[in-house]
């Protein structure tokens, strides 16, 4: 018996010393190959790879290879993860040395109807609308749109005017890029609403953070980017045509894309897209309400070359509309405008039985132009360089009332915009650091009435004619390290503004202001697991005041208000933490972010008060209500939250859950305009054939309690339950969708909306969309 145990652990001293041999042996091979992206196969420089389970990894390098030495044999998984691509895993046998390609596709991971993607400059989680949830919003203006985002509402000035509020942030805190180009039109009126066609775009994007960094300092509430579908790089023409109707003001739409590429000219591409929109006065559940019909005329047309190592673009658009201005809005006396604020319905005259399209005053008239020209080259060198230029020209008109037999009262703004940008994304460097670099200039000037820059303006000009010159210099650069993302951005931006005004009297003056600074940004990202991510985002970016806020002194015919600004503002300094977790699973994703932001002489439009009393103005045109420019130290904190749960395969439940709060700390008062608190939830069956669907939403919105006595003309109205019914299906190349908002007709009156004064809210409107792809 003891020989035979000294026989067996001899045995295993001999085997494991072999074992130990033959493995050392055989650590020999080699594991390499190429990382490549599936949409046009260029190489994916920086990325990461790993095997899991070891703490061996690596990084392709300028030409996207990867390597790895003196592996042992056996069964691996290869771990590939780049930013703005999902993250691929590879089981590989390893017997000798092996060579292993790997396509990554764009990172595409969908909640219900919103998608969280994380893109080439973010560590933000990225809400996107696309797909079915796009569609079913067709037809409708890009501010209504973006309102089935978590986090996202919209200021309005009735129901066609719209723009979007991320954050409880809005007009110039809120940078808005139109296939690639920032967009630079009068954004800085609560009721100018983007001169964008929503039907250009694939997907809708709103990126909550500041690490959007190298578009600008001063997107302190967030970014929206309406980003069209790549040109085509195939000789077939196909295209779609979508029609749209609406119950509530009789609203049609027809809209058409036509693309293609051109026989024998590999990589060419070319794109025509056009939009007519029609409506007529719009009813709220119990009433018509006169001159609120809109339409709009828009077209575009892309062309474009796209080779491996350089191509180029060239791209225009161009966007017209009128829209009616509520005529009950626009009051001749103080008591008539005190008594329509407190009427519950406006007077007869402006609540007509009879059905018209006819836009008179007051009315805004709308055109936007947008040349882009866009051009890349990759350098084994250096890395990929880009170069962006644009001119823009957007001319506003807004028709007040005549009063008597007087028909002047319009505003005319004439804006021209040159913007150029180049941009290089490096090859890494050290084989750890991968980041983009840049420079941007911008050239404004805007004519208001008069058509000489360096002319004074009359006095009853809301603006002055000015001239900005501003340029930008950025760095970001990102860490990728198994788990763990780090990025870290910098960026100077300088800005110089010259206005031409009167003085009282008619003097005229010349103003000139100089602002510049630093901003700066940093992102964390953990991956837990596969399916569980977190991330961390630190901001400080500033704002300079912009020519409204230093200027404004009238009459703004479109928000039926009169506006006083203030020449002493400062810029706006912010201070921003944001956190959020993303869980997905098949059956199940959680998505969770908090944020708070300090801001320091934060600009708003107070409405004027005087002896506890709120003030409007008297003028020739009528009686407005008064609002003035002024600056506080803000403080604003929220929370967004959204979850989908599949119990089936067949049903999908899903919530919505998103409060801002808002506070002047310097004064410790409430702010005035400042979301609602709202709570969204919805359930939703497919069906197995023809990809149809049915929903049911149900949106709760709280009344806004945290207010101050006497900060506004009238307290905020109550709170209120909207359902929402939604259906789809394809036949063949055809789609179809039903949508019926407010069901059940329900009287309410939004807070955000700026002629809640005047009226109640639209009524139950029932829209059907065909698509037809071809």
């Amino acid at each position: 018996m003891k020989y035979s145990i000294k026989i067996a652990l001899l045995f295993l001293l001999f085997s494991d010393s072999f074992f130990l041999f033959s493995q050392e042996k055989n650590c020999v091979c080699t594991l390499k190959g190429v990382v490549h992206d599936h949409e046009n196969h260029l190489p994916v420089v920086g990325a990461v790879l790993y095997l899991k389970g070891t703490n061996i990894s690596t990084f392709t390098d300028a030409n996207g290879n990867y390597q790895f030495s003196k592996l042992c044999q056996g069964t691996y998984t290869l771990v590939c993860r780049a930013v703005s691509f999902d993250l691929i895993e590879t089981k590989i046998n390893l017997q000798d040395s092996h060579n292993e390609d790997i396509t990554l596709e764009n990172k595409d991971e969908h909640l219900q109807e919103v998608v969280v993607t994380s893109q080439k400059s973010s560590l933000d989680n990225k809400i996107v609308l696309s797909g079915k949830a796009l569609d079913a919003t067709r037809g409708q203006s890009l501010g209504e749109a973006l309102k089935n985002l978590s986090g996202v509402t919209t200021l309005q000035t009735g129901s066609f005017i719209q723009k979007p509020v991320i954050n409880g942030m809005h007009s110039n805190r809120v940078i808005i890029l139109n296939n690639g180009i920032r967009q630079e039109g009068q954004q800085w009126g609560s009721e100018h609403a983007p001169e964008i066609d929503p039907f250009v775009a694939k997907k809708l994007t709103v990126i909550k953070g500041v690490s959007g960094l190298r578009y600008g300092s001063d997107a302190i509430g967030g970014i929206v980017m309406v980003e069209p579908e790549s040109l085509p790089d195939s000789a077939k023409i196909h295209g779609e045509i979508n029609l749209v109707g609406f119950s509530n003001g009789r609203q049609k739409v027809l809209s058409g894309i036509l693309e293609g590429g051109i026989s024998g000219f590999n990589g060419f591409g070319w794109r025509l897209q056009g939009t007519y929109k029609r409506g007529g006065n719009i009813s709220t559940p119990t009433y018509n309400l006169i001159n609120t019909g809109i339409q709009e005329r828009n077209f575009s047309v892309g062309f474009g070359l796209n080779k491996t190592h350089f191509g180029a673009e060239l791209f225009y658009s161009y966007f017209d509309t009128q829209i009616g201005i509520f005529t009950g809005s626009h009051i001749g006396n103080v008591q008539d405008l005190q008594q329509a604020i407190l009427e519950k319905k406006p007077a007869e005259v402006y609540t007509p039985t009879e059905f018209s399209e006819e836009i008179n005053r007051p009315n805004q008239d709308i055109a936007h132009h947008l040349l882009k020209v866009k051009s890349f080259l990759n350098s084994d060198t250096f890395g990929k360089f880009n170069f962006v230029s644009a001119y823009q020209y957007n001319w506003r008109l807004e028709y007040d009332v005549p009063r008597g037999n007087r028909s002047l009262n319009t505003l005319n703004f004439k804006l021209d915009t040159y913007s150029s940008e180049l941009t290089l994304e490096h090859r890494p460097i050290f084989q750890i650091l991968n980041g983009t670099a840049g420079i941007s200039v911008q050239y404004q000037q805007n004519l208001s009435s008069a058509f000489e820059l360096r002319k004074p303006l009359i006095s009853t000009t809301l603006l002055p004619n000015y001239q900005t010159i501003s340029y930008g210099l950025f760095l970001v650069e990102r860490y990728l390290r198994n788990d763990w993302e780090t990025e870290l951005g910098i960026r100077y931006d300088s800005r110089f503004l010259e206005a031409f005004s009167l003085k009282i009297g008619g003097i005229p003056q010349q103003n000139t202001f100089s602002f510049n600074n630093f901003s700066g940004a940093f992102g964390l990202k953990k991956h837990h697991t596969e399916n569980w991510e977190s991330s961390l985002n630190l901001g400080l970016v500033w704002r300079s005041p912009s020519v409204n806020e230093l200027f404004t002194d009238g009459i703004h015919h479109g928000s039926a208000s009169y506006e006083k600004g203030n020449l002493n503002l400062q810029p706006e300094v912010a201070k921003n933490l944001s956190i959020s977790t993303n869980y997905h699973h098949a059956n199940f994703i959680l998505e969770a972010s908090v944020y708070l932001k300090n801001i320091q002489n934060f600009i708003y439009l107070k409405p004027r008060i005087q002896d506890d009393t709120l003030r409007s103005v008297l003028t020739v045109r009528g009686a407005f209500p008064a609002f003035d420019y002024t600056q506080v130290d803000a403080q604003f904190a929220g929370f967004d939250f959204a979850v989908l749960y599949k119990p089936l395969s067949a049903w999908e439940l899903s919530a919505k859950i998103s409060i801002v709060r808002a506070k002047d700390i310097r004064n410790n008062l409430f702010m005035v305009n400042i979301p609602s608190d709202r709570f969204d939830q919805t359930i939703q069956y497919n069906f197995k054939k023809n990809h149809a669907y049915v929903s049911i939403s149900h949106q709760y919105v709280a009344r806004q309690n945290r207010v101050e006595r006497s900060s506004d003309f009238l307290a905020p109205p109550e709170g209120y339950s909207l359902i929402t019914y939604r259906s789809g299906l394809t036949i063949n190349k055809l789609n179809f969708g039903l949508t019926i908002s407010n069901l059940f007709n329900q009287t309410y009156r939004e807070y955000l909306n700026r002629f809640r004064y005047y009226a109640d809210d639209m009524g139950r409107n029932i829209s059907f969309r065909v698509n037809y792809k071809f």
